[in-house]
């Protein structure tokens, strides 16, 4: 275990390769970037009162960054924040007079938010999350366990076919692992989905994450950004920044309240640690694109709910902990379903497959619903613009491989 000392002179090591990325800001106010090469080109960063400094340019960045829309933020203002994170990490690290494991907390915080509303130095694009790392050399102290009933819960027994019949759906063909040339010619050019049986049988995943602790002792100080509410569509969604120890601890197991969903998060980048139990599927091979597969995270109670939507990438779902049922339309379907008109979710539909209401929706009669329930250790392909509803039948992790 290192000793905090050891920490800082370890974290200090980036600071040459965060001066050569100062370029990257240069169009930052003239005040803030004075500020932020003193700290970077100087010994400056040895004074106590240096984390007062740099959280004020932090608070003018978010400041910034809040107003307007969040795609629209000027890239030197998410490296600038990047920056300061750092700055303010070494100054925490070496000045803080608290224990060792408040210390060490309270920096994953100061990673996370830089992580969360930062982005990559183009010299250093992993900077926050190495020191995120070395920080991880540090033993703190673990939270009680809590009992694990994750891998005890059952759902009320029914086959796939009884399911698909009862909603009136076409039950979505599977395939016990298929060599490439067969899944890109029936599935890839046919534009088909299909479930993929027993592909994913390596991944340690799928062991390791039936137990929630696993989660708190690993990564239980991280923060990430979670969605409260049943689904995006409802008019009291929000988002919510929570450890993954306290999301664990009052959603995972909650039977009453809102419901908390860490959905659709990057938390493989954030958290590279849990990438070691994974592998990304041979089939995302077949690209039309030199860009990386988008790899996302979702986890949350029984009842999650992702409203009927579609994406414009290729996917493959893959369920890892629990059980979840799809609902899936051909994009020829797309008039029977009511998408919303307003340009934001135009992308999602206005009917939920699983009670239709036909009276407000007549036209839903002349679409054709698939179907399946996703078990552990399955992928399903879904094909892009294919429409997919989706809802969580227990506790749940997913893993989905998006590319173009």
């Amino acid at each position: 275990m290192l000793a905090l000392r050891e920490i800082c002179y370890k974290l200090e090591e980036y600071k040459t390769c965060v001066a050569t990325a100062l370029p990257e800001i240069q169009d930052l106010d003239p005040a803030s970037k004075s500020l932020l090469q003193r700290y970077i080109n100087s010994t400056e960063s040895t004074d106590p009162s240096s984390t007062i400094r740099i959280q004020a340019i932090l608070d003018y960045m978010y400041e910034k960054i809040n107003i307007g829309n969040w795609k629209e933020v000027k890239l030197f203002i998410r490296k600038a924040i990047t920056i300061a994170t750092y700055l303010k990490l070494l100054a925490h690290v070496r000045f803080s007079d608290e224990d060792t494991d408040t210390i060490i907390k309270q920096a994953y915080k100061i990673i996370d938010f830089g992580i969360l509303f930062g982005c990559p130095l183009d010299k250093e694009p992993r900077l926050l999350q190495n020191c995120a790392s070395i920080l991880n050399t540090v033993n703190v102290q673990k939270s009680l366990e809590l009992k694990d009933t994750s891998n005890k819960e059952k759902n009320k027994a029914s086959s796939d076919t009884a399911q698909a019949d009862k909603f009136n759906a076409i039950q979505i063909e599977s395939i016990d692992c298929p060599s490439m040339e067969h899944f890109y010619k029936n599935y890839i050019l046919a534009e088909k989905p299909v479930i993929l049986d027993n592909c994913i049988n390596h991944w340690p995943a799928l062991e390791k994450w039936k137990d929630q602790n696993y989660f708190i002792n690993l990564a239980g100080p991280r923060t990430v950004s979670i969605e409260i509410g049943s689904k995006y569509t409802d008019t009291d969604w929000t988002q919510r920044l929570i450890t993954i120890e306290e999301f664990v601890k009052q959603y995972i197991y909650q039977t009453e309240g809102p419901t908390g969903y860490l959905a659709q998060y990057q938390l493989f980048d954030q958290i590279p640690e849990l990438k070691s139990d994974i592998t990304e599927p041979e089939y995302c091979c077949f690209s039309d694109s030199n860009e990386p597969v988008d790899v996302m995270a979702w986890y949350g109670p029984k009842g999650t709910v992702s409203p009927l939507h579609h994406d414009p990438k290729k996917n493959l779902l893959t369920q890892v902990v629990g059980e979840k049922q799809l609902f899936l339309f051909a994009p020829s379907d797309s008039e029977f379903l009511y998408p919303h008109e307003h340009e934001l979710l135009n992308n999602t539909a206005q009917v939920d497959p699983r009670q239709p209401d036909l009276d407000k929706y007549p036209k839903y009669r002349s679409s054709k619903p698939y179907y399946c329930r996703l078990k552990p250790g399955q992928m399903l392909y879904i094909p892009p613009k294919w429409w997919h509803f989706v809802e969580s039948l227990s506790i749940s992790f997913s893993v989905s491989f998006w590319w173009e």
